[in-house]
């Protein structure tokens, strides 16, 4: 195939992909995917091997080309996306010091309490293990040499980007997970920075998503299949390409990306400065147009899911569950989920497993079981936007809801009527990965902007509106949900019972 070409690659923490899209008829050619290794050394540890990521990629897109039949010589742009938080220290001449620290590695949580016990310090987000900076500082305190060799810290997508074109580089989203990023003056907080004594020229300038960040260099066009020169942008965030591959652009939609986790999702008017008391939310650059997002996040969504249907044998599709709970919605008397096998997300902040089946009898069965976990999950999603939405200056108007739990007809009736709102979803699950698609797209000059680009992508939309008698229903399920969820979230860890 000859005509005009765009790439996509998404590395995600459990597996890397890469996406086509014909740039003449504005749609997707395939994908391939492979798994990523992580390593987990002990408790909390997770981390991935950056040396490994490259010849996975270069096997991805040689297997796509070949596939597809494409020629690389049609490929007109890179975009890229990667999994957020995660560090890559590197030392001089750009091989990793250390491992790449991925964002669920919980190992930084005292220094992540350190930092949020900082006095005079303004934080945008909650100091937990996750981002960037309490992870650069366990580094520091428990492998001093690896730091001491760090001359860059990189982010997961930047390291693929520095292999390509040997440019160190970085977006504002990815910046604005570290922990380390001013909102307000929207640059690297030199103040926290001083604080924690991180040399500022660690870190790269960051730039719009949408900028060219290099090309192809002839080694990296040799391992990869690709034609050298090739443009590649800076690309941004995983969670931040969802964002822009899934359309959103006005704070009175709400978007839900639910997949193995769920995030609930919010452009901002204005940043404000993290409040624990408003309950936990996240706060990021979304690398393009100058625009902010707020986020929410309920670890156990698609994962519920999976967790139910192999304890049911395994042997069940998702078809056959939405079978089982079909005509089970909405039983009042029947059992609650509490979806949090890997912690509570927002808005409490918990990282201990919590997951919690209420009010079963003698009479329950797998059928009102099923019915439990889909509906504890939408309940659960509810939570999370029902604390981001608090403190929106907007009033929520419009619900998109993205990501593989979205395909479940089931799962999609119980969203409409669970917000009492008509929800829109998109057939396309692959939001991260077309959204580092028309970042790059747009980089190299093959569309005009990112908003015209995506309404290009031939992508359906489906209204679902909710079922009135089961939106009753779960108006009062809702609330002794939330009720039970709040109880849950706040039970002491077995250490703190005595």
């Amino acid at each position: 195939m000859s005509a005009p070409l765009a790439i996509g690659i998404d590395l995600g923490t459990q597996q890397l992909k890469v996406l086509a899209v014909d740039l003449e008829r504005t749609s997707v050619l395939g994908s391939v995917q492979a798994p990523i290794h992580n390593i987990k050394s002990g408790p909390g540890a997770l981390e991935q091997d950056p040396l490994q990521w490259w010849p996975l990629l270069s096997r991805l897109t040689r297997q796509l080309i070949e596939r597809l039949q494409l020629s690389p010589a049609a490929v007109r742009s890179i975009g890229l996306s990667g999994h957020m938080h995660s560090i890559v220290p590197l030392r001089a001449d750009g091989s990793p010091a250390y491992h790449c620290l991925v964002w669920a590695d919980t190992r930084a949580l005292p220094q992540a309490k350190a930092i949020g016990s900082l006095e005079g310090v303004t934080l945008w987000n909650p100091s937990i293990a996750a981002p960037s900076a309490p992870k650069l500082l366990w580094l520091r305190d428990n492998y001093p040499e690896a730091y001491a060799a760090t001359r860059h810290v990189l982010f997961s997508k930047d390291y693929l980007r520095l292999r390509m074109t040997g440019e160190m580089a970085t977006d504002f989203s990815d910046a604005s997970g570290s922990l380390l990023w001013d909102f307000g003056a929207r640059q690297w907080d030199a103040d926290l920075l001083a604080r924690l004594n991180i040399a500022e020229s660690l870190l790269p300038q960051p730039q719009e998503s949408t900028t060219l960040t290099g090309f192809l260099t002839e080694q990296a066009a040799a391992d990869l299949g690709l034609r050298a020169g090739t443009p590649v942008a800076v690309g941004a965030g995983d969670v931040a390409c969802a964002v822009i591959g899934s359309g959103l652009e006005s704070p009175d939609t709400l978007l839900i990306n639910a997949g193995t986790a769920a995030q609930v999702i919010l452009i901002q008017e204005q940043p404000a400065p993290y409040v624990p008391e408003r309950g936990v939310r996240y706060l990021f650059e979304l690398g393009i147009d100058g625009k902010t997002f707020a986020m929410g996040a309920l670890p156990s969504a698609g994962l519920s899911l999976e967790w139910w249907r192999s304890l049911l044998g395994g042997h069940l599709t998702y078809g056959d569950l939405d079978e089982l709970a079909s005509d089970r919605l909405g039983t009042a008397d029947g059992p609650l989920f509490i979806p949090y096998l890997q912690g509570t997300g927002t808005p409490d902040i918990r990282d201990d497993s919590l997951g919690t089946f209420l009010f079963m009898s003698s009479s329950t069965d797998r059928a009102l079981l099923t019915a439990a976990v889909m509906e504890g999950v939408v309940f659960g999603v509810k939570r999370c936007a029902d604390a981001l939405l608090s403190g929106s200056a907007t009033p929520q108007r419009q619900v998109l809801i993205t990501g593989g739990v979205s395909k479940s007809q089931i799962m999609r009736r119980i969203f409409a009527s669970a917000f009492e709102a008509t929800a829109l979803f998109r057939d396309f699950s692959d939001v991260s990965a077309i959204g580092a698609v028309t970042l790059g797209a747009v980089a190299a000059g093959e569309a005009d902007t990112v908003a015209a680009f995506l309404r290009r992508l031939p992508f359906a939309t489906h209204e679902v509106a909710p079922d009135p008698a089961l939106a009753e229903r779960y108006a009062v399920l809702s609330r002794r949900h939330r009720e039970w969820a709040e109880f849950v979230a706040h039970i002491p860890m077995a250490s703190e019972r005595g």
